[in-house]
């Protein structure tokens, strides 16, 4: 009995505070089913949770023609991301670089930003505004990309990574099959040998009203598309004059290729009136049929597909002095991603760059643009690939290659190459005495910035270098 008693008094106190809890609710008056309150008390309400604030990463790209989806594809990572980022992207279509380079001089430089050009990694690196990547590239990442695409100078300096690498750049000639069979010529055999093209292009210039080849002089562009990105790397055997073998400028083996050209601007096959038009206007007039063959690179399909073209168009390599390559033709690694070293959260910052390298993001642009990724995942699935006609033969072949950096940052004094170029094309320069000039004058520039530190000399001269083994 009196056990009884104890476990009684065990519980009253609690049967007492349970029963004061309910008199209190009761004063307070309950709850409606749908939640809402009755009666005339009032009872505090406990504070919404509050939100985890956002990290705010600034995304700078020079890429205006993808602003639309890329606005796109990051309002949706904005709005799903778990990591609480927020993406903010600012295109600068004017003279991106020198903007890019006023704002980190303020202090105000975004978090991640893209490059035109694989020269971009060094400028950015040496300025100390760029931040290398090694603790977040793993081997894993890198797998992720085509193989040769790390190269010293083009994304690591010094054996570190500061770019990741997004796309590539390949060049071909285009030509016009329809003046092709107007000249007598066969549309499916494209010039092969310089005597090919030459022959080609004067009998196009004579059979009918278009020039047989388009090089616009206007502003260079084509030049290089032509000249030195295009016909010299497996022609020549070089990387814009420089010979790694060597380590030092040699353009006297560019010789035969602007005796072509010259050979054909004397023979009236090359456009008309070229030094004053650029490479907008030659891309016009090759798609108007007033053009046999034009030098182009792997972005120009694109742009002829909003064209109005009336003729098939046939896409081969460059030719050669004799049919025999001397190196592979270049893969031009083109624009990639860094992220700024005064970056607040860099953890942050780089799952952001983990989105923008993602099938989801980089994919999808590859689809509105045509460029060639360097992500495999991404170049080697058929979804990911722009419909846009002839853009097929400019994707990367066994045949292309990633070359060696050229010295970047030449303190040259004088013509540069597309200046001596012209000049020779045109008449107004002997060809053997222009390229000694240009020979010695690159040197130069090229000894002044070593010994001033702007680049490690050794780092350009490569014991036993091949370009027709290049990967």
């Amino acid at each position: 009995m009196q056990s009884m008693t104890k476990q009684k008094n065990r519980f009253a106190l609690p049967l007492t505070f349970v029963a004061l809890c309910l008199a209190i609710a009761g004063c307070s008056g309950g709850s409606s089913p749908s939640g809402g309150d009755e009666g005339s008390g009032s009872k505090e309400l406990a504070p919404p949770a509050k939100q985890q604030d956002k990290t705010v990463v600034k995304f700078w790209s020079h890429q205006s023609n993808l602003k639309d989806k890329m606005t796109e594809l990051i309002n949706a990572y904005n709005a799903t991301n778990e990591d609480h980022i927020e993406i903010q992207l600012n295109v600068v279509a004017d003279k991106y670089n020198d903007v890019l380079s006023l704002a980190f001089t303020s202090g105000e430089g975004p978090d991640i930003f893209t490059i035109t050009g694989p020269s971009g990694t060094r400028k950015w690196a040496d300025n100390k505004w760029a931040q290398p990547l090694d603790e977040y590239v793993t081997d894993e990442f890198r797998s992720r990309f085509r193989d040769g695409v790390w190269v010293e100078g083009n994304n690591l300096i010094n054996g570190q990574v500061y770019t990741l690498p997004d796309t590539a750049s390949t060049y071909r000639l285009m030509y016009n099959k329809q003046l092709f069979e107007q000249a007598g010529l066969d549309p499916e055999a494209p010039p092969a040998t310089f005597a090919e093209l030459r022959d080609d292009a004067r009998a196009i210039a004579e059979a009918t009203d278009a020039a047989g080849y388009g090089l616009p002089l206007g502003d260079g562009y084509n030049l290089d598309v032509s000249i030195f990105n295009g016909i010299g790397h497996a022609a020549i055997g070089l990387a814009r004059g420089f010979d790694h073998g060597k380590g030092e400028f040699d353009f006297a083996p560019y010789k035969p290729v602007l005796e072509l050209f010259a050979g054909m601007e004397q023979d009236g096959s090359l456009l008309e009136g070229a030094l004053l038009i650029n490479g907008d206007q030659g891309r016009a007039k090759f798609a108007e049929g007033a053009i046999g063959m034009i030098g182009a690179a792997s972005w120009d399909p694109g742009i002829y597909a909003a064209m109005d073209i009336g003729f098939e168009i046939g896409v081969a390599d460059f030719p050669t002095i004799d049919g025999k390559a001397k190196g592979k033709p270049i893969i031009q690694t083109g624009s990639g991603y860094m992220m700024s070293a005064s970056s607040k959260d860099k953890d942050k910052v780089w799952k952001a760059m983990e989105f923008i390298h993602s099938t989801a993001f980089a994919g999808e642009l590859r689809k509105v643009d045509g460029s060639i990724s360097l992500l495999s995942e991404v170049a080697d699935n058929p979804s990911y690939q722009a419909e846009i006609p002839y853009l097929e033969p400019f994707q990367i072949k066994p045949t292309d290659a990633v070359w060696p950096p050229f010295p970047p940052g030449l303190r040259l004094q004088g013509d540069n190459m597309q200046s001596v170029a012209i000049g020779v094309i045109t008449g107004a320069r002997a060809v053997d005495e222009a390229l000694a000039d240009l020979t010695a004058r690159y040197n130069a520039a090229f000894e002044l910035g070593a010994a001033e530190g702007d680049f490690d000399r050794a780092k350009f001269t490569i014991a036993g270098f091949d370009p027709l083994q290049l990967q």
